[in-house]
Protein backbone atom coordinates (compact mmCIF):
# COMPACT_ATOMS: atom_id res chain seq x y z
CA UNK A 1 0.00 0.00 0.00
CA UNK A 2 2.89 2.41 1.02
CA UNK A 3 4.73 2.02 -2.37
CA UNK A 4 1.73 1.98 -4.65
CA UNK A 5 0.72 5.32 -2.64
CA UNK A 6 4.16 6.33 -3.42
CA UNK A 7 4.46 5.29 -6.95
CA UNK A 8 0.36 7.91 -7.11
CA UNK A 9 2.69 10.67 -5.63
CA UNK A 10 5.59 10.69 -8.09
CA UNK A 11 5.67 13.97 -9.78
CA UNK A 12 5.11 12.37 -13.27
CA UNK A 13 2.13 11.02 -12.53
CA UNK A 14 0.05 12.67 -10.69
CA UNK A 15 1.88 16.40 -11.02
CA UNK A 16 4.51 18.41 -9.12
CA UNK A 17 2.83 19.77 -5.94
CA UNK A 18 4.65 23.23 -7.40
CA UNK A 19 2.97 23.59 -10.84
CA UNK A 20 -0.55 21.34 -9.93
CA UNK A 21 -2.95 22.26 -7.54
CA UNK A 22 -4.22 20.02 -4.65
CA UNK A 23 -7.78 19.86 -6.57
CA UNK A 24 -5.31 18.98 -9.90
CA UNK A 25 -3.50 16.53 -8.00
CA UNK A 26 -6.51 14.31 -6.59
CA UNK A 27 -8.13 14.41 -9.56
CA UNK A 28 -5.35 13.11 -11.48
CA UNK A 29 -5.07 10.63 -9.04
CA UNK A 30 -8.73 9.32 -9.20
CA UNK A 31 -8.13 9.35 -12.85
CA UNK A 32 -5.20 6.78 -12.70
CA UNK A 33 -7.12 3.93 -10.34
CA UNK A 34 -10.25 4.57 -12.32
CA UNK A 35 -8.16 3.43 -14.92
CA UNK A 36 -6.67 0.52 -13.61
CA UNK A 37 -9.61 -0.38 -11.63
CA UNK A 38 -12.25 -0.32 -14.14
CA UNK A 39 -10.05 -2.09 -16.61
CA UNK A 40 -9.67 -4.73 -14.19
CA UNK A 41 -13.42 -5.07 -13.24
CA UNK A 42 -13.82 -5.37 -17.29
CA UNK A 43 -12.41 -9.43 -17.04
CA UNK A 44 -14.69 -9.95 -13.68
CA UNK A 45 -18.23 -8.82 -15.08
CA UNK A 46 -17.65 -10.42 -18.69
CA UNK A 47 -16.25 -13.72 -16.45
CA UNK A 48 -19.44 -13.51 -14.24
CA UNK A 49 -21.76 -13.02 -17.03
CA UNK A 50 -22.37 -9.27 -16.61
CA UNK A 51 -21.58 -7.93 -20.32
CA UNK A 52 -23.31 -5.00 -20.46
CA UNK A 53 -21.96 -4.00 -16.87
CA UNK A 54 -18.31 -4.79 -19.00
CA UNK A 55 -18.73 -2.53 -21.76
CA UNK A 56 -19.97 0.12 -19.68
CA UNK A 57 -16.60 -0.50 -17.54
CA UNK A 58 -14.36 -0.44 -20.95
CA UNK A 59 -16.19 2.92 -21.65
CA UNK A 60 -15.40 4.43 -17.53
CA UNK A 61 -11.85 3.11 -18.04
CA UNK A 62 -11.61 4.64 -21.90
CA UNK A 63 -12.87 7.77 -20.74
CA UNK A 64 -11.29 7.83 -17.41
CA UNK A 65 -7.55 7.56 -19.53
CA UNK A 66 -9.04 10.80 -21.85
CA UNK A 67 -10.08 12.73 -18.54
CA UNK A 68 -6.36 11.79 -17.37
CA UNK A 69 -4.86 13.29 -20.64
CA UNK A 70 -6.59 16.27 -20.59
CA UNK A 71 -5.84 17.62 -17.05
CA UNK A 72 -2.15 16.16 -16.55
CA UNK A 73 -1.09 16.84 -20.13
CA UNK A 74 -2.92 19.45 -21.48
CA UNK A 75 -3.98 21.04 -18.02
CA UNK A 76 -7.41 21.39 -18.87
CA UNK A 77 -8.70 20.08 -15.56
CA UNK A 78 -11.74 22.34 -15.57
CA UNK A 79 -13.56 20.94 -18.78
CA UNK A 80 -11.92 17.51 -17.14
CA UNK A 81 -13.82 18.06 -13.84
CA UNK A 82 -16.97 19.12 -15.74
CA UNK A 83 -16.75 16.36 -18.41
CA UNK A 84 -16.65 13.70 -15.38
CA UNK A 85 -19.67 14.56 -13.19
CA UNK A 86 -21.47 14.77 -16.55
CA UNK A 87 -20.72 11.59 -17.66
CA UNK A 88 -20.40 9.78 -14.36
CA UNK A 89 -23.71 9.91 -13.30
CA UNK A 90 -24.60 9.39 -16.77
CA UNK A 91 -23.07 6.33 -16.99
CA UNK A 92 -23.54 5.17 -12.97
CA UNK A 93 -27.54 5.88 -13.95
CA UNK A 94 -26.73 3.02 -16.78
CA UNK A 95 -25.21 0.35 -14.38
CA UNK A 96 -27.69 1.03 -12.02
CA UNK A 97 -30.09 -0.54 -14.47
CA UNK A 98 -27.51 -3.09 -15.72
CA UNK A 99 -26.05 -4.13 -11.79
CA UNK A 100 -29.10 -5.31 -10.03
CA UNK A 101 -30.00 -1.60 -9.12
CA UNK A 102 -30.35 -1.13 -5.26
CA UNK A 103 -29.26 -4.99 -4.64
CA UNK A 104 -25.47 -3.90 -6.57
CA UNK A 105 -22.71 -1.69 -5.26
CA UNK A 106 -24.54 0.97 -7.27
CA UNK A 107 -24.96 3.37 -4.34
CA UNK A 108 -21.45 3.07 -3.27
CA UNK A 109 -20.34 4.64 -6.79
CA UNK A 110 -22.69 7.32 -6.54
CA UNK A 111 -21.41 8.17 -3.26
CA UNK A 112 -17.74 8.16 -4.41
CA UNK A 113 -18.29 10.47 -7.23
CA UNK A 114 -19.95 12.85 -5.28
CA UNK A 115 -17.07 12.91 -2.65
CA UNK A 116 -14.70 13.23 -6.21
CA UNK A 117 -16.96 15.94 -7.30
CA UNK A 118 -16.89 17.72 -3.40
CA UNK A 119 -13.04 17.63 -3.32
CA UNK A 120 -12.14 18.34 -6.98
CA UNK A 121 -14.49 21.26 -8.09
CA UNK A 122 -14.30 25.07 -7.55
CA UNK A 123 -16.77 26.35 -4.95
CA UNK A 124 -19.08 28.49 -6.24
CA UNK A 125 -19.99 24.73 -8.74
CA UNK A 126 -20.90 22.71 -5.64
CA UNK A 127 -23.98 23.48 -5.47
CA UNK A 128 -24.75 22.18 -9.03
CA UNK A 129 -22.84 18.65 -8.94
CA UNK A 130 -24.43 18.30 -5.64
CA UNK A 131 -27.84 18.44 -6.66
CA UNK A 132 -27.32 16.68 -9.65
CA UNK A 133 -25.96 13.81 -7.54
CA UNK A 134 -28.94 14.05 -5.48
CA UNK A 135 -31.25 14.24 -7.79
CA UNK A 136 -30.31 10.89 -9.65
CA UNK A 137 -29.72 9.13 -6.68
CA UNK A 138 -33.42 9.62 -5.64
CA UNK A 139 -34.60 9.42 -8.91
CA UNK A 140 -33.48 5.93 -9.82
CA UNK A 141 -34.52 4.67 -6.14
CA UNK A 142 -37.72 6.08 -6.75
CA UNK A 143 -38.47 4.66 -10.36
CA UNK A 144 -37.50 1.47 -8.89
CA UNK A 145 -39.35 1.54 -5.80
CA UNK A 146 -41.79 2.45 -8.53
CA UNK A 147 -41.08 -0.22 -10.93
CA UNK A 148 -39.39 -2.86 -9.32
CA UNK A 149 -39.16 -5.12 -12.37
CA UNK A 150 -37.62 -2.71 -14.41
CA UNK A 151 -34.46 -3.21 -13.19
CA UNK A 152 -33.61 -7.07 -12.58
CA UNK A 153 -30.84 -8.79 -10.22
CA UNK A 154 -28.49 -10.34 -12.64
CA UNK A 155 -25.97 -12.13 -10.18
CA UNK A 156 -25.75 -15.32 -11.22
CA UNK A 157 -24.59 -16.28 -7.66
CA UNK A 158 -23.66 -14.98 -4.06
CA UNK A 159 -19.61 -15.41 -4.87
CA UNK A 160 -20.42 -13.06 -7.33
CA UNK A 161 -22.25 -10.72 -5.94
CA UNK A 162 -19.76 -10.65 -2.83
CA UNK A 163 -16.96 -10.67 -4.93
CA UNK A 164 -18.14 -7.29 -6.54
CA UNK A 165 -19.22 -5.64 -4.19
CA UNK A 166 -15.68 -6.13 -2.46
CA UNK A 167 -13.72 -5.16 -5.53
CA UNK A 168 -16.62 -1.51 -5.45
CA UNK A 169 -15.58 -1.25 -2.00
CA UNK A 170 -12.06 -1.24 -2.06
CA UNK A 171 -11.52 1.31 -4.68
CA UNK A 172 -13.86 3.47 -3.01
CA UNK A 173 -11.92 3.09 0.05
CA UNK A 174 -8.51 3.19 -1.61
CA UNK A 175 -9.59 6.43 -3.82
CA UNK A 176 -11.56 7.86 -0.21
CA UNK A 177 -7.93 7.37 1.70
CA UNK A 178 -5.80 8.88 -0.58
CA UNK A 179 -8.30 12.11 -0.87
CA UNK A 180 -8.28 12.14 2.63
CA UNK A 181 -4.23 11.72 3.34
CA UNK A 182 -3.69 14.31 0.22
CA UNK A 183 -5.90 16.93 1.69
CA UNK A 184 -4.19 16.03 5.12
CA UNK A 185 -0.78 16.29 4.32
CA UNK A 186 -1.23 19.91 2.37
CA UNK A 187 -3.11 21.16 5.59
CA UNK A 188 -0.53 19.78 7.57
CA UNK A 189 2.43 21.28 4.85
CA UNK A 190 0.46 24.43 4.92
CA UNK A 191 0.26 24.28 8.97
CA UNK A 192 3.92 24.25 9.00
CA UNK A 193 4.22 26.66 7.08
CA UNK A 194 2.05 29.32 8.70
CA UNK A 195 3.90 28.55 11.75
CA UNK A 196 7.30 28.61 10.12
CA UNK A 197 6.13 32.49 8.61
CA UNK A 198 4.79 33.13 12.20
CA UNK A 199 7.80 32.50 14.14
CA UNK A 200 9.34 34.45 11.47
CA UNK A 201 7.62 37.08 11.48
CA UNK A 202 7.73 36.98 15.51
CA UNK A 203 11.71 37.01 15.22
CA UNK A 204 11.75 39.97 12.83
CA UNK A 205 8.96 41.76 15.06
CA UNK A 206 11.82 41.08 18.02
CA UNK A 207 14.70 42.09 15.89
CA UNK A 208 12.48 45.61 14.71
CA UNK A 209 11.82 46.22 18.77
CA UNK A 210 15.51 45.66 19.62
CA UNK A 211 16.37 48.36 16.69
CA UNK A 212 13.78 50.55 17.60
CA UNK A 213 15.00 50.59 21.12
CA UNK A 214 18.52 51.00 19.70
CA UNK A 215 16.95 53.12 17.49
CA UNK A 216 15.71 55.59 20.27
CA UNK A 217 18.79 54.44 22.67
CA UNK A 218 20.89 56.33 20.27
CA UNK A 219 18.29 59.06 19.39
CA UNK A 220 18.31 59.95 23.03
CA UNK A 221 22.17 60.03 23.15
CA UNK A 222 22.62 62.26 20.08
CA UNK A 223 19.70 64.81 21.67
CA UNK A 224 21.91 64.54 24.99
CA UNK A 225 25.06 64.83 23.35
CA UNK A 226 23.69 67.87 21.35
CA UNK A 227 22.58 70.17 24.28
CA UNK A 228 25.72 69.19 26.35
CA UNK A 229 27.20 70.42 23.53
CA UNK A 230 25.44 73.41 22.92
CA UNK A 231 25.51 74.30 26.75
CA UNK A 232 29.50 73.65 27.47
CA UNK A 233 31.29 74.79 24.23
CA UNK A 234 28.95 78.26 24.26
CA UNK A 235 30.51 78.79 28.07
CA UNK A 236 34.11 78.03 26.94
CA UNK A 237 34.18 80.17 23.62
CA UNK A 238 32.34 83.12 25.49
CA UNK A 239 35.29 83.21 27.99
CA UNK A 240 37.43 83.05 25.28
CA UNK A 241 35.84 85.98 23.36
CA UNK A 242 35.65 88.14 26.81
CA UNK A 243 39.11 87.09 27.42
CA UNK A 244 40.24 88.69 24.26
CA UNK A 245 38.00 91.30 24.05
CA UNK A 246 39.62 92.25 27.53
CA UNK A 247 43.59 91.76 25.78
CA UNK A 248 42.08 94.44 22.98
CA UNK A 249 41.13 97.07 24.47
CA UNK A 250 41.75 97.56 27.86
CA UNK A 251 44.70 98.60 29.30
CA UNK A 252 45.84 96.20 31.55
CA UNK A 253 49.41 95.49 33.46
CA UNK A 254 52.17 92.72 32.88
CA UNK A 255 50.91 90.42 35.56
CA UNK A 256 47.01 90.45 34.36
CA UNK A 257 48.08 90.05 30.28
CA UNK A 258 50.42 87.05 31.75
CA UNK A 259 47.21 85.58 34.19
CA UNK A 260 44.49 85.96 31.18
CA UNK A 261 47.06 83.96 29.24
CA UNK A 262 46.74 81.18 30.79
CA UNK A 263 43.06 81.08 31.43
CA UNK A 264 42.97 81.81 27.74
CA UNK A 265 45.25 78.93 26.81
CA UNK A 266 43.37 76.27 29.49
CA UNK A 267 40.15 77.75 28.02
CA UNK A 268 41.22 76.58 24.75
CA UNK A 269 43.09 73.53 25.46
CA UNK A 270 39.85 72.21 27.14
CA UNK A 271 37.49 73.13 24.40
CA UNK A 272 39.90 71.96 22.26
CA UNK A 273 39.91 68.39 23.93
CA UNK A 274 35.96 68.34 24.20
CA UNK A 275 35.82 69.22 20.16
CA UNK A 276 38.24 66.51 19.44
CA UNK A 277 36.03 64.06 21.70
CA UNK A 278 33.06 65.27 20.36
CA UNK A 279 34.30 65.16 16.78
CA UNK A 280 35.67 61.34 17.15
CA UNK A 281 32.21 59.64 19.08
CA UNK A 282 30.17 61.45 16.28
CA UNK A 283 32.50 59.74 13.63
CA UNK A 284 32.03 56.76 15.32
CA UNK A 285 28.38 56.61 16.00
CA UNK A 286 27.08 58.31 11.92
CA UNK A 287 30.23 56.38 10.07
CA UNK A 288 30.62 53.51 11.69
CA UNK A 289 34.97 53.16 12.80
CA UNK A 290 37.03 51.57 10.70
CA UNK A 291 39.34 49.19 13.17
CA UNK A 292 42.78 48.03 11.34
CA UNK A 293 44.66 45.76 13.55
CA UNK A 294 48.49 46.00 14.00
CA UNK A 295 51.38 45.05 15.87
CA UNK A 296 51.24 48.32 18.45
CA UNK A 297 54.91 48.33 20.53
CA UNK A 298 53.09 49.60 23.78
CA UNK A 299 56.43 51.37 25.40
CA UNK A 300 57.11 53.16 21.70
CA UNK A 301 53.92 54.31 21.11
CA UNK A 302 53.06 56.05 24.31
CA UNK A 303 56.71 57.61 25.11
CA UNK A 304 55.86 59.09 21.68
CA UNK A 305 52.32 59.64 21.68
CA UNK A 306 51.86 60.99 25.13
CA UNK A 307 54.32 64.12 24.11
CA UNK A 308 51.68 67.08 24.88
CA UNK A 309 50.28 65.31 27.80
CA UNK A 310 53.99 65.26 29.71
CA UNK A 311 53.98 69.21 28.65
CA UNK A 312 51.06 69.80 30.36
CA UNK A 313 51.31 67.74 33.18
CA UNK A 314 54.77 69.65 33.76
CA UNK A 315 52.74 72.95 33.42
CA UNK A 316 50.18 72.11 36.28
CA UNK A 317 53.41 70.85 38.50
CA UNK A 318 52.18 66.86 37.99
CA UNK A 319 54.58 64.42 37.97
CA UNK A 320 53.75 62.19 35.35
CA UNK A 321 55.97 58.90 35.18
CA UNK A 322 56.04 56.30 32.37
CA UNK A 323 57.23 52.75 33.68
CA UNK A 324 57.24 50.32 30.67
CA UNK A 325 58.87 47.38 29.35
CA UNK A 326 60.41 47.64 25.86
CA UNK A 327 59.31 45.46 23.13
CA UNK A 328 55.76 44.27 23.83
CA UNK A 329 53.75 44.01 20.88
CA UNK A 330 49.80 44.17 20.72
CA UNK A 331 47.37 43.98 18.50
CA UNK A 332 45.29 46.94 17.96
CA UNK A 333 44.60 50.31 15.90
CA UNK A 334 47.03 52.52 16.53
CA UNK A 335 44.59 55.60 16.70
CA UNK A 336 42.37 54.48 18.71
CA UNK A 337 44.61 53.08 21.23
CA UNK A 338 46.42 56.48 21.69
CA UNK A 339 43.07 58.09 21.95
CA UNK A 340 42.11 55.75 24.94
CA UNK A 341 45.02 56.37 26.51
CA UNK A 342 45.35 59.78 26.05
CA UNK A 343 41.83 60.27 27.32
CA UNK A 344 43.10 58.56 30.54
CA UNK A 345 45.93 60.27 31.03
CA UNK A 346 44.31 63.69 30.35
CA UNK A 347 41.34 62.87 32.75
CA UNK A 348 44.16 61.78 35.63
CA UNK A 349 46.04 65.19 35.36
CA UNK A 350 42.53 67.24 35.25
CA UNK A 351 41.35 65.14 38.12
CA UNK A 352 44.66 65.55 40.36
CA UNK A 353 46.07 68.54 42.32
CA UNK A 354 49.27 70.35 41.62
CA UNK A 355 52.28 68.69 43.28
CA UNK A 356 50.16 65.32 42.38
CA UNK A 357 51.51 62.34 40.54
CA UNK A 358 50.33 60.07 37.55
CA UNK A 359 51.76 57.01 36.97
CA UNK A 360 51.46 55.07 33.24
CA UNK A 361 52.62 51.17 33.77
CA UNK A 362 51.79 48.02 32.02
CA UNK A 363 51.69 44.10 32.94
CA UNK A 364 51.48 41.45 30.63
CA UNK A 365 50.47 37.51 30.80
CA UNK A 366 50.49 34.42 27.88
CA UNK A 367 47.53 35.90 26.61
CA UNK A 368 46.87 40.07 27.29
CA UNK A 369 48.85 43.31 27.81
CA UNK A 370 47.26 45.51 31.07
CA UNK A 371 47.67 49.05 30.46
CA UNK A 372 47.47 50.74 33.81
CA UNK A 373 46.75 54.85 34.23
CA UNK A 374 46.79 55.63 37.96
CA UNK A 375 46.76 58.78 40.02
CA UNK A 376 46.24 60.10 42.82
CA UNK A 377 43.86 62.62 42.61
CA UNK A 378 40.21 63.32 43.70
CA UNK A 379 38.92 59.87 42.98
CA UNK A 380 35.63 58.47 42.37
CA UNK A 381 32.48 58.64 44.36
CA UNK A 382 30.70 55.29 44.32
CA UNK A 383 27.63 56.81 42.80
CA UNK A 384 29.31 58.35 39.95
CA UNK A 385 31.45 54.96 39.06
CA UNK A 386 27.34 53.93 38.03
CA UNK A 387 27.82 56.17 35.24
CA UNK A 388 31.78 55.61 34.35
CA UNK A 389 31.81 54.57 30.91
CA UNK A 390 28.48 56.34 30.08
CA UNK A 391 27.28 59.67 28.56
CA UNK A 392 26.23 61.72 31.27
CA UNK A 393 24.38 64.87 31.78
CA UNK A 394 25.87 66.51 34.16
CA UNK A 395 29.52 68.35 33.07
CA UNK A 396 32.39 67.73 35.39
CA UNK A 397 35.17 69.94 36.93
CA UNK A 398 38.98 69.41 37.06
CA UNK A 399 40.72 70.59 40.10
CA UNK A 400 41.37 73.90 37.61
CA UNK A 401 38.02 73.88 36.74
CA UNK A 402 38.58 72.24 33.78
CA UNK A 403 35.70 71.50 32.21
CA UNK A 404 34.23 68.54 29.56
CA UNK A 405 31.31 66.76 28.88
CA UNK A 406 31.74 63.00 30.07
CA UNK A 407 32.07 61.67 26.88
CA UNK A 408 35.87 60.97 27.15
CA UNK A 409 35.56 57.61 29.33
CA UNK A 410 32.14 56.98 26.81
CA UNK A 411 34.52 57.05 23.49
CA UNK A 412 37.83 55.54 25.49
CA UNK A 413 34.75 52.28 26.48
CA UNK A 414 33.18 51.97 22.59
CA UNK A 415 37.15 52.27 20.59
CA UNK A 416 38.53 49.48 23.28
CA UNK A 417 35.73 47.20 22.64
CA UNK A 418 36.33 47.89 18.88
CA UNK A 419 39.50 46.71 19.13
CA UNK A 420 38.24 43.54 21.02
CA UNK A 421 39.61 44.84 24.30
CA UNK A 422 38.71 45.70 28.10
CA UNK A 423 38.50 48.65 30.00
CA UNK A 424 37.43 48.99 33.59
CA UNK A 425 38.01 50.74 36.67
CA UNK A 426 39.35 50.20 40.21
CA UNK A 427 39.59 52.59 43.49
CA UNK A 428 42.70 53.35 45.13
CA UNK A 429 43.69 52.02 48.35
CA UNK A 430 44.69 55.73 50.01
CA UNK A 431 43.07 58.35 47.21
CA UNK A 432 42.80 58.66 43.27
CA UNK A 433 41.91 56.43 41.07
CA UNK A 434 43.09 53.71 38.57
CA UNK A 435 41.56 53.31 34.95
CA UNK A 436 42.90 49.41 33.10
CA UNK A 437 42.66 49.00 29.30
CA UNK A 438 43.52 45.13 28.67
CA UNK A 439 44.26 44.43 24.99
CA UNK A 440 45.37 41.01 23.67
CA UNK A 441 49.32 40.75 22.64
CA UNK A 442 50.08 40.51 18.85
CA UNK A 443 51.71 37.06 19.27
CA UNK A 444 48.86 35.51 20.34
CA UNK A 445 46.71 36.50 17.60
CA UNK A 446 48.99 36.04 15.09
CA UNK A 447 49.30 32.81 16.69
CA UNK A 448 45.15 31.88 16.99
CA UNK A 449 45.34 33.04 13.19
CA UNK A 450 47.76 30.46 12.21
CA UNK A 451 46.21 27.75 13.50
Amino acid sequence: MAKFRSWLSANHIIGNPRKFSLEERIFNTFCVIAVIALFLEIFFNYYIGLKEVAAICFFGSLFSAVLYYLSRIKRSTKIAIRSLGIVANFTFLLNYFFNSGIYGPNLVLFCLILLITIVVVPKKELLVWISLNLITVFGVLTYEYLNPEAIPNVYTSDLAKTVDFAVTYIVAALLICLSISFIRNNYDKEREAVNQKTEEIEAQSDQIMLQNKELEKLNSEKAKLFSIVAHDIRSPLSSILGYLEILAVMDITPEENDTIKRRLLHVTRDTAEMLANVLAWSKSQLDGARVDIVAVDVAYELRKGLSLEINIAERKNIELALELEEGILIAADLNMFLIVVRNLVNNAIKFTPEGGRVHISFTYDDKRCFVRVNDNGLGISTEERENLFKLKALSTFGTNNEKGVGLGLLLCKEFTELQDGEIWYEPNSDKGSTFVVAFKLYNTVKGSEAK
